[in-house]
């Protein structure tokens, strides 16, 4: 029996980099919304390997019951099966904040290795729990802020500087800069809870004038966080302000935004559908399993 890679044109590509035989899903939502994706032809396997995105306008609900349903059906066809969902959804929810509130992460978790044996996803938003403190099965997280930082050779490490919104994203400029060894700041952002209101502070004796500035984070939904902060060293005098990050949320909604302050490059990946992603995931995912020796 061979390998399988099941999914959508994603899983495609990274089926032939596996050089693996591959399953396309067929997608079907009724009336109600209930879904019922279809795998195109069944075939059994060693290992099966299960990825596919959330589509721009899909919800995200949807997508993780479509998740479910699937490795369900897989697990009748394979000895053991990969499953690889490139954005993590409610990894955000890793603590309890007020009673009476679920431990989203974890419970979605648990439902994942009821059916995988190998969790495989990019850049989790670890935050308060790390990947290991969620799975009982073997799971990884793949970091690819080094592939963004490919993406920037055409600028200068030393006319450039690479900042992070808030103390969260430190760990994503760091592995940024081991690729582009530029200039760091990371900025404290501090949010009122009543108001929403968010503040930025950073070193105000930094000169930002004529540099190069690229903004790196993890997640961009509305695009809010990476735009306040775009505004501030665009006050001073920053030559070109550029985004790298992962998770385009919103899809090209979210691009939309951040197009507004004129950047002089957006780079991020396609973990989430998009039209205009920098960076195939496929690659250094295969690479990741092949150096792993999952496969």
């Amino acid at each position: 029996m061979e390998n399988l890679v099941i999914g959508d044109e994603l899983a495609k590509k990274l089926a032939q980099q596996l050089n693996s035989d591959f399953i396309f899903i067929e997608n079907r939502v009724f009336p109600d919304g209930e879904v019922q994706p279809r795998l195109e032809k069944e075939k059994k396997a060693n290992k099966a390997i299960l990825i596919f995105q959330k589509k721009q306008e899909e919800n995200i609900n949807a997508y993780l019951i479509k998740f479910f349903l699937l490795l369900r059906k897989v697990k009748e066809l394979a000895q053991e099966i990969i499953c690889i969902m490139p954005y993590f959804s409610y990894a955000r929810q890793d603590s309890i904040f007020q009673e009476g509130e679920p431990l989203s992460s974890l419970y979605i978790s648990e439902l994942i290795e009821k059916d995988a044996d190998v969790f495989i996803t990019c850049n989790m938003h670890e935050h308060r729990k790390k990947i290991g403190d969620l799975f009982k099965i073997p799971a990884y997280n793949v970091f690819l802020f080094q592939d963004l930082a490919e993406e920037f050779k055409d600028f200068s490490p030393s006319n450039s500087i690479v900042i992070g919104p808030d103390k969260e994203s430190r760990a994503f400029v760091d592995d940024f800069c081991k690729k582009f060894p530029a200039e760091k700041i990371v900025f404290e952002k501090t949010r009122d809870v009543k108001t929403g209101k968010i503040d930025f502070s950073f070193d105000k004796n930094r000169d930002f004038t004529n540099k190069d500035v690229i903004i790196v984070d993890d997640i961009v939904s509305t695009g809010r966080t990476i735009l306040q902060t775009a505004e501030i060293v665009k006050e001073l005098k920053a030559k070109t302000i550029s985004f790298a990050f992962i998770h385009s949320i919103f899809g090209d909604k979210a691009i939309e935004q951040l197009n507004k302050i004129n950047p002089k490059k957006i780079v991020f990946t396609n973990t989430l559908e998009n039209s205009c992603f920098s960076v195939d995931i496929t690659k250094p995912i295969a690479k990741y399993i092949l150096e792993n020796k999952l496969v």
